[in-house]
């Protein structure tokens, strides 16, 4: 690894780094302002659209409950607009909107928090909201951000929340990042959280088409089941109940605290010049006050002492996992939990590798023994404790029960333990790891997705120490994780039985 380092002549420095690991080199440029938020950029000369990500440093894992969601839910409403974006007259509008809070405040204590609340009273409340509803919506300009941005050629224009991180997208010509700073510190300052009560209406339509999916609700008690205590207890999308009874109080404090620049990082992909880029990260993102510091987590997974077994019946085809708690991202038995993930289950990604077709346990219980309809396995290398995953679905046509997937799939994990992998699977699967993480770099939107999230977790640079651990993974790293990690005591093992009529 070489590191170079120096100074441009501006108000603040920037720190160029040339990190290199065997083929892969990655050039990153980073600025820190005074708020604590964090530029990267790596020039593309001869590209001339940019890409565009801010990245905040939350999701789910930050909820507790009764406010399960609410990162999923500040995605959306991040949209609607500031005091400048999506209104046409600020005052009027904000008037409107605070007497409608008011309104939906006693709605809520009267159905939520009070025994036997009084149904006239809610409906009487509920129809003075609806006329305000109507008169605020004279004030509203619909997708006011997604027209300014396609106006000035923007494309790809999105976000996402993910269990850690959430960010926002655009890719714009290389003269219009000027553009995209004004707008993005906007929303970090001044967003306004229009519309509140039908986007949350939206985002429990979306829950309630999840629970009518077969297998669903299944697979999300399965995941509680597994992290207990965790902060991936719960799904990205939240619990229906705090759906229902969150509040705009709720998110405006969830915002406040999360979503401001000294927990955010900026990258920038394409033809730039980075002083220019700088200088105006500083003009625009600089100006936004920092926010409060941040305490890291507490709640990790508490200690397992005996087998977990959960069963579940419905629609869905009959299945099987099998879960065993692995450490969390950056622990130095990552990168051999990555190589057994991608021998066992085969796959081409890198870290969480994974899958099926040529695995071991896709050739032995689909192919030869033709047990199963597929066999995977895969690893999820999370920010807290992650999950190593094996999963099957049984030829229930030839008689075929989970259990006896299950003992197939332990004498594996048995023969592993003893024996480990061979020099050419080890092999095959760190050219399969590096060969998918050169494909994740390929694109500038790739990069910029891939440097942007690892800032966030470890810093950018960790992503090119992960592909050098990977590639120093013995047999004898192999043999010591699987007797580490897949015991009995450390396992979740899920029967899901199709239920017939249904």
């Amino acid at each position: 690894m070489k590191e170079r380092v120096f100074a441009l002549a501006a108000a603040a420095f920037v720190l160029a780094a040339l990190v290199r690991a065997g083929d892969v080199t990655l050039d990153v440029k980073e600025h820190v302002l005074a708020n604590g938020m964090k530029i990267l950029m790596i020039p593309k000369p001869g590209v001339p659209r940019v890409v565009c990500h801010v990245y905040f440093k939350v999701g789910s894992i930050n909820e507790r409950p009764g406010i399960t969601g609410s990162a999923h839910v500040h995605e959306h409403l991040m949209f609607k607009g500031t005091e400048v974006m999506g209104v046409t007259d600020y005052a009027k509008e904000s008037a409107i909107d605070a007497k409608i809070d008011a309104l939906m405040s006693q709605v809520y204590r009267e159905r939520f928090w009070k025994t036997g609340g009084d149904p006239a009273k809610i409906a009487g409340w509920q129809k003075e909201v609806d006329d305000l509803l109507k008169a605020q919506k004279a004030y509203i300009i619909k997708d006011d951000l997604w027209t300014q941005y396609m106006k000035n050629g923007g494309t790809g224009l999105n976000a996402s929340t993910s269990q850690e991180t959430t960010g926002y997208y655009v890719t714009l010509p290389s003269n219009k990042i000027e553009l995209q700073m004004l707008m993005e510190s906007d929303r970090m300052m001044n967003a306004r959280f229009r519309e509140f009560y039908s986007e949350k209406d939206v985002i429990m339509e979306e829950r309630r088409l999840s629970e009518n999916q077969p297998g669903y609700l299944f697979g999300e008690q399965v995941q509680a089941a597994f992290y207990t205590a965790s902060p991936y207890h719960w799904d990205v999308i939240g619990w229906m109940d705090d759906l229902k009874k969150m509040t705009k109080e709720d998110l405006v404090a969830f915002h406040d605290t999360y979503y401001v620049p000294n927990n955010a990082v900026a990258i920038y992909v394409g033809d730039f010049d980075p002083a220019a880029v700088t200088a105006m990260a500083e003009k625009y993102f600089g100006r936004i006050p920092k926010g409060p510091d941040l305490e890291p987590i507490r709640t990790g997974v508490p200690a397992q002492y005996s087998e977990k077994r959960f069963y579940g019946e419905g629609p869905a085809p009959t299945s099987l996992q099998m879960m065993f708690h692995v450490p969390p991202d950056g622990d130095p038995d990552t990168a051999a939990l990555s190589i057994l993930a991608g021998t066992l289950g085969s796959g081409g990604g890198f870290r969480g590798m994974g899958g099926g077709g040529t695995g071991r346990l896709y050739k032995s219980l689909v192919r030869d023994k033709q047990l199963a309809v597929n066999a995977s396995a895969s690893s999820r290398p999370q920010w807290y404790a992650g999950a190593f995953q094996f999963s099957a679905t049984p030829r229930v046509d030839k008689g075929v029960k989970p259990e006896d997937l299950e003992k197939e799939i332990w004498a594996e994990i048995d023969k592993v333990k003893k024996e480990g992998l061979t020099d050419e699977e080890i092999q095959k699967a760190k050219n399969k790891g590096e060969a998918a993480f050169v494909r994740s770099l390929s694109s500038t939107a790739g990069l910029a997705s891939r440097v942007g999230r690892a800032e966030l977790k470890r810093g950018w640079r960790s992503i090119l120490t992960d592909l050098e651990d990977l590639k120093k993974v013995s047999n004898d790293d192999i043999k010591r994780v699987a007797a580490k990690y897949f015991v009995k005591d450390n396992s979740l093992t899920a029967i899901y039985t199709r239920k017939t009529g249904r």
